[in-house]
């Protein structure tokens, strides 16, 4: 089994070193061939001649059949296999008669554009936690961002003269992203103003900052985040379930609203395929209708 598990280390190197994927999605990736493998090791067969028949029959008993599991063990299962024609230990591709499960995408909740500047409007900006809230509001609807690219925000990306922040996300892929002026503004106060007194010294290099800093000035985390994002709705009396997360579903939707192009939204919002960015065409589309429905005289 040494040499399996040299197998396994070459497949996450690979992974890692040669697709450039995340540490995150290397691991789940692993996890999932392991499991395969210790499923078929059972009928005596391992890496080399596991069978197509054996990858449909671990679909059905040895894994999570529901589709968007049996999707993400097949692109694991697949890129395993690809390296092991790389490597010369097989010559076939057991999955390639193996049809992808279709997935329905769940449409996601999206706020209204009143809702949104209810959120904008309801920090106390007269303290240090209001005036973050009300910057980190501003930018996570102004620029769409994913919430771990929120807390994880730098002062060496962020170029408020010129008005945009350069994104690292998922797979450490970095897009450009514009900021624009409510946010730029914000953000800005809150650096020159009640932020200097979280870090006078200027220690910390992430721009915001938890409202805890006994222990020295920390960035802000995901969940403090969400706990704040849900204390202003509980404020606003929305019964709508809000997280962080909703502010970029909100400002994609908004964009396209808008007007905005499907392929401008995918690159903001830093979406390698235009599949993912197609969901939000659904909401953009029946928003549409509600309009026509409610304005046209012979809807």
């Amino acid at each position: 089994m040494a040499d399996g598990r040299m197998l396994m280390q070459g497949f996450a190197d690979s992974l890692l070193l040669e697709q450039g994927l995340a540490a995150s999605t290397v691991s789940s990736y692993v996890s999932d061939v392991r499991l395969f493998l210790s499923y078929v090791e059972k009928a005596g067969r391992g890496p080399s001649d596991f069978t197509g028949d054996d990858v449909s029959a671990y679909l059905i008993e040895g894994g999570d059949s529901a589709p968007g599991s049996a999707a993400r063990f097949l692109c694991s299962l697949r890129a395993f296999c690809k390296y092991l024609r790389g490597e010369k230990v097989r010559g076939d591709d057991p999955c390639a008669r193996i049809s992808n499960p279709r997935i329905t995408r769940a449409l996601p909740a999206v706020m209204s554009e009143e809702c949104v500047d209810a959120f904008l409007e309801a920090p106390d900006i007269s303290t240090h936690t209001g005036l973050r809230d009300k910057a980190m509001l501003e930018t996570a609807y102004g620029c769409g961002l994913r919430v771990s690219e929120l807390v994880g925000l730098r002062f060496d990306s962020l170029n408020l003269t010129d008005g945009f922040v350069l994104i690292r996300g998922k797979g450490g892929k970095e897009r450009l992203v514009p900021v624009g002026e409510n946010a730029c503004y914000w953000v800005g106060t809150y650096v020159a103003t009640l932020r200097k007194l979280k870090d006078p010294a200027g220690q910390c290099q992430y721009v915001f900052l938890s409202s805890k800093c006994s222990n020295g000035p920390m960035p802000m985390t995901r969940v403090a985040f969400w706990y704040r994002v849900k204390a202003y709705a509980r404020e606003l009396g929305i019964t709508q379930d809000v997280s962080p997360h909703a502010f970029r579903h909100a400002f994609a939707t908004h964009l396209l609203n808008h007007d905005a192009d499907l392929r401008t939204v995918q690159m903001l919002l830093g979406h390698s395929s235009l599949t993912t960015t197609q969901i939000y065409t659904h909401v953009a589309t029946r928003r549409m209708h509600e309009i026509y429905d409610r304005a046209h005289p012979r809807a």
